[in-house]
């Protein structure tokens, strides 16, 4: 299979490329072309010199160089070069940034441990739908001009990430040169796994020219992608403890074989136009749309609640190493255990509309800038699931650290039944659910910007407010239909869709495991015959499933209305310590945050109204307001060398999600449980300092070395705790009622403090000064190490790993070689990342849960690039991903208690031709 797969790889290299050959109208344009498309200058087109990486290498470096804050960033010809199709990937190679990789593509980005990254486009705070940011994966890399990573802020830029800010910038006409510019491209992606060819297609339209009125700009840029992917994956979740034979053991929860596959298209828009009438006065006004419409498939074999079999019995137990963790059992029921094949399907779309327009003004010692925005944006998912399983199945078997996989994975049995009879089959349980958000946000801006001198210490001042207001709603409802015939689970002959059941499986070396499903898109495609189906076979359950979507959830929801307003002010100083020249910022930042949310209360009914359940309204507030102050100094030994210094705070405001004032009452538990919100979230604080020493030489050439000293506070966890009578009292349980003097409340709470150390160094540079063809080649290496990453919970630490903080990884490393010239260049690219904890598993009592917490092995990835242009206006390009074919291995526990599983990563090979006039 390997072997077959690697063939097709190969061939589908080989017809990618020669598509490129003869498909010279299009391209990726405007992100591989050469460095015109972002010169100013108004020389004619004759005269630019194309820099090709060279040219991205150096304005990467030379904006390091310049900038007041810790900032790297990745220019648009450094994504063009490799096969990076989205934002997180080309931030991959970013010093200090780490990404997750899911379904075809990049995902998620932390920035030096942490995950609460701010987005901001082309400057301006922009989210999406309720949460606190945009995804960076459907935002594509041909409309991108740069991407910026600022790892400290500055009083003058927008709170609202304690990890740091990921700035995109797109695309302005007058990044271009004057006159007509075309550019665009078209590129084809094979991976070795769905084993589908993803389109790729790019187009920008961009124009200058004077006129009586001044000098004018427009352009279009436009993208549409469709990723294909398809991803195997075993694994097991949520370890548990149980008693058996008077001996407690831990037990996963739930294991499983799954095939996780579908495809993402994401169309994307943004037209520009810009208007120069003076020097000294320019306007900006643009808009723009990113979208992505995703049908994801889930299939999977599994067996679950292995630690509560109820009447059931266990057997053939064998334990790990430390005496306790189950490594393999057989669980057998004669009622039937909690096992079957599950298909989902899941229809998700996102929709981002912004809008935004500037106004620049500036005399020789004043500038002043506004700026108003308004952006809306929806993003929703519709789901069906359908449970099957063999009638009779009683019993299954589970080897949790199985040689299904190199590094141990679930291996599953179901005893006394086949799975490849179909006529065995019965439908267990459909499910279908749908939700949302939608967010509408209004912000405006102004800055007043003073030159005081260019000599005394104070060089200038700065100060600004900006007020934005954003309202947002979630909503989300679900339903669970059981059918059934003489009270068994109705045969699956019955069910729509039944002709097209068929064989499926996941493709991973040493699983033979194989089982029956309708595939999910044939489910929601007979949604009206599925409904009429669960009306007729479960009649309890036929009033839910008589409208055309699921009934709302109201207790997840709900809308919020919030308002901020922020003022700041800083000084640009400089002066000479001695010969030595030092300059930098120091500023203060106000900001206050405001509003209101609503949700509902369950309460158990009352004899009175029938023992119904009593749904209210519920109501929520907060305000807070903080002092952000930061500092900033760079020491020029040299114009090359140079120290740079800075503390900077900044402020992370919990989601709306987290804060909705919902409330359950569970008052059958004794003592009585609350589950709810908690709009009395606090922000999550931080502050930071940095210090980088860096060396600038050569045409993109530097040498740095980092370190930085974060500390946050305010970190969340969800959780049970105990609560007074008097706090249980505010949801109107009498706890005395119930025979307790305490009850339990079940939410999310800023739980404590987080303290974050670390390194990073960052070597490159071409190596002009090597004679002949060795000239060409360049080298870029960097590396990161967290020396601390702790989060500091509530309770004492009682196992190693138990304050490890999520999503952080101690090491993460680059190494990319170059070869350049103005015809060919080429690039190889390697990237490292060491294991690192996902999440909590945390019960009433904690420590066990946690200390099994899932954990990601290390990931390591190879990508090449080799580019050609034949002609002056074309680039032909073959690149490769994942070379190595890794894979993602996980685990329970930081010491590895158990094997969690593998999921496996397609390794990709793609052809592109990009052309620009």
């Amino acid at each position: 299979m390997t072997s077959l797969k690697i063939l097709k790889l190969s061939t589908a290299l080989s017809s990618i490329f020669a598509v490129a050959l003869v498909s010279p109208a299009f391209a990726q344009g405007q992100i591989g072309a050469a460095s015109e498309l972002s010169d100013q200058s108004d020389a004619p087109k004759a005269d630019i010199v194309v820099t090709g990486v060279r040219g991205s290498v150096e304005a990467a470096a030379t904006k390091k160089k310049n900038s007041k804050q810790i900032v790297d960033s990745v220019v648009s010809e450094d994504v063009g070069k490799l096969p990076d199709n989205n934002v997180p990937e080309a931030l991959s190679r970013v010093t200090g940034v780490q990404i997750d990789r899911a379904r075809g593509q990049g995902q998620s980005v932390t920035i030096r441990g942490l995950d609460q990254v701010q987005t901001t486009l082309n400057g301006n705070n922009t989210n999406l739908g309720d949460g606190r940011a945009i995804s960076l994966s459907d935002i594509p890399a041909e409309l991108l001009k740069q991407v910026d990573v600022y790892k400290t802020r500055s009083a003058d830029q927008v709170e609202g990430g304690i990890a740091g800010t990921v700035n995109v910038e797109l695309r302005r006409p007058f990044d271009m040169k004057k006159g007509l510019t075309v550019a665009g491209s078209l590129r084809g992606s094979y991976d070795d796994q769905s084993e589908k060819v993803s389109p790729y297609g790019s187009l920008l339209i961009a124009d200058r020219f004077e006129t009586g009125i001044g000098e004018i700009g427009f352009l279009l840029n436009g993208s549409w992608t469709k990723t294909n992917y398809r991803e195997n994956y075993i694994d097991s979740e949520s370890p548990t403890k149980t008693v058996i034979g008077g001996n407690t053991i831990v037990i996963p929860y739930r294991a499983q074989y799954g095939i996780e596959q579908g495809n993402v298209k994401r169309p994307s828009f943004n037209a520009v136009l810009q208007w120069k009438p003076s020097d000294k006065l320019d306007f900006v006004l643009e808009g723009g749309y990113i979208g992505s419409r995703e049908k994801r498939s889930v299939e999977r074999l599994y067996v679950q609640d292995m630690p509560y079999i109820g009447t059931g019995s266990y057997s053939d137990i064998v334990l790990q190493p430390d005496g306790r963790t189950v490594r393999s059992l057989t669980i057998s029921n004669p009622n039937g255990i909690n096992a079957g094949i599950d298909s989902q399907y899941n229809s998700l779309h996102t929709n981002l509309y912004t809008t935004n327009f500037e106004a620049h003004w500036h005399s020789d010692k004043v500038q002043i800038n506004s700026s108003v925005q308004y952006n809306w944006s929806n993003e929703g998912n519709y789901f069906v699931e359908s449970i099957l399983r063999p009638q009779g199945l009683t019993s299954a078997s589970v080897d949790f650290a199985s040689d299904v996989y190199s590094k141990g994975a679930p291996s599953i049995t179901f005893n006394g039944v086949d799975v490849t009879d179909l006529s065995s089959y019965g439908v267990q349980r459909f499910q279908d659910n749908r939700g949302g958000s939608k967010n509408k946000e209004f912000a405006a801006q102004s800055d007043l910007t003073l030159q005081l001198s260019d000599t005394s210490l104070l060089r200038s001042l700065q100060v600004g407010g900006r007020y934005n207001q954003r309202r947002t709603s979630r909503y989300y409802g679900y339903r669970d239909g059981l059918p059934e015939v003489n009270d068994q689970p109705a045969p699956l002959s019955l069910f729509p869709g039944y002709d097209t059941a068929s064989l499926v499986g996941p493709d991973i070396s040493g699983s033979t495991a194989q089982w029956y499903r309708i595939p999910g898109s044939v489910v929601l495609s007979h949604i009206d015959e599925v409904r009429a189906f669960i009306r007729q076979y479960n009649p309890d359950n036929a009033a839910r499933f008589s409208s055309i979507y699921p009934p709302s959830d109201q207790g997840q929801t709900f809308s919020s209305n919030e308002k901020n307003f922020s003022a700041y002010a800083q000084l640009a100083y400089g002066f000479d310590m001695g010969t030595v020249p030092v300059d930098g910022l120091v500023g203060v930042r106000y900001t206050n945050t405001w509003g209101t949310s609503s949700s509902f209360g369950y309460r158990p009914g009352t004899p009175a109204n029938g023992n119904q359940e009593i749904i209210e309204a519920a109501e929520g507030s907060g305000n807070y307001a903080d002092i952000l102050p930061s500092a900033s100094a760079i020491i020029h030994f040299t114009p090359k060398a140079q120290l740079r210094l800075s503390y900077s705070t900044n402020v992370q405001r919990p989601n709306f999600y987290s804060m909705r004032p919902f409330f359950s009452l569970n008052t059958t538990a004794n003592p009585p449980v609350v589950y709810a919100g908690n709009p009395e979230l606090k922000a999550q604080r931080e502050r930071a300092f940095d210090v980088s020493a860096e060396y600038y030489f050569g045409r993109g050439g530097q040498i740095s070395f980092a370190g930085y000293y974060k500390k946050a506070t305010g970190f969340l966890l969800y959780s049970r705790e105990q609560a007074s009578a008097a706090q249980m009292a505010a949801y109107g349980i009498n706890v005395a009622d119930y025979g307790a003097a305490f009850g339990y409340i079940e939410q999310e709470r800023n739980a404590g403090d987080g303290t974050f150390i670390g390194l990073e160094g960052t070597v490159q540079s071409f190596f002009d000064f090597l004679p002949g063809v060795l000239s060409n080649f360049g080298v870029s290496l960097n590396a990161s190490h967290i020396l601390k990453a702790r989060v500091e919970y509530d309770d004492e630490e009682s196992f190693p790993g138990e304050f490890d903080s999520p999503n952080t990884s101690k090491w993460t490393a680059n190494a990319t070689l170059f070869y350049d010239t103005p015809k060919f260049s080429a690039r190889v690219a390697y990237n490292y990342r060491s294991s690192y904890r996902s999440g909590f598993w945390l019960d009433g009592e904690g420590d066990d849960r946690a200390m099994y917490s899932p954990y990601y092995g290390a990931t390591d990835r190879l990508d090449a690039a080799v580019n050609f242009t034949p002609v002056t206006f074309m680039t032909l390009s073959v690149e490769a991903s994942n070379i190595l074919g890794s894979d993602v291995f996980r685990y329970h526990g930081s010491q590895n208690l158990l094997p969690l599983g593998v999921r496996t990563l397609a390794r990709t090979v793609q052809g592109s031709v990009r052309f620009r006039f």
